[in-house]
């Protein structure tokens, strides 16, 4: 049903299974062998609003240069940024650490917008700052936490009277002898209440809907780290003179 009603319209390259819909659950799993398992749920509460968690940590074979290394290259965030999301956001850096993420619009029933996240990212290289499943002896990491959402282009008749994000990720390469992993850590939560002018719609299409949309974007997230971020470190690589260490 949330495959006829949705039309997402943002690419979905990853394999994701679904189970059955009065479950409320989704299980996502990586590109590749070398990405780690994750989970993600959507779960329904008794006072009528849902809830939806996503955890992932993931890694890919990274090759580095003494004069360009990955810790060089998580110190430019917009340019982090501005690759993690796909090619049709567009982002725009409010002050040093913060910057608003304006996302590939949403196309559900009769109405489609466009949300806009608020992410604050800076680089801690301090182990004692690191968040508890970081290994202390990781050099260097940048931590980005999502602090809001809001849709300006949707019609306040339909806003949600409940809604909540929190999400949180960490992106560092681990060096492994002469392996090292490119490495990042995902979780995002999000709730919301559906409208009242919603009530016509059966509450399971509704979530199923929900499902479906935060699948994608989980998914283009997942995709911007294990292949846009990859293909722009190598730019970085190629661009970055030897001389300059």
């Amino acid at each position: 049903m949330a495959s006829i009603l949705l039309n997402p319209c943002q690419p979905c390259l990853c394999c994701t299974s679904f189970a059955p819909p009065k479950k409320h659950k989704l299980y996502h799993h990586g590109l590749a062998k070398a990405a780690s398992g994750s989970k993600n749920r959507l779960k329904c509460k008794n006072n009528g609003t849902s809830s939806f968690n996503y955890r992932s940590s993931a890694g890919v074979p990274l090759y580095e240069l003494p004069w360009a290394s990955f810790d060089r290259y998580i110190e430019r965030k917009g340019r982090i940024i501005r690759t993690i999301f796909p090619e049709k956001s567009t982002s725009q850096q409010l002050n040093e650490e913060q910057w608003r993420v304006k996302m590939t619009p949403i196309q559900a029933l009769f109405l489609r917008f466009h949300p806009v996240i608020y992410i604050t990212a800076k680089c801690i290289s301090e182990a004692d700052d690191y968040p508890p499943e970081i290994p202390s002896h990781i050099t260097k990491l940048l931590d980005f936490q999502i602090t809001g959402c809001e849709f300006p282009d949707l019609n306040a008749d339909y806003m949600p009277p409940d809604f909540s994000i929190k999400g949180r990720g960490a992106l560092y390469v681990e060096r492994q002898g002469r392996r090292n992993w490119m490495k990042n850590q995902l979780d995002i939560s999000v709730s919301l209440a559906f409208p009242p002018l919603l009530a016509w719609v059966p509450e399971y299409v509704l979530q199923n809907i929900m499902q479906s949309v935060l699948k994608n974007y989980v998914e283009d997230f997942n995709n911007g780290f294990a292949v846009r971020l990859l293909a722009d470190y190598n730019s970085f690589k190629r661009n970055k003179p030897k001389n300059l260490v």
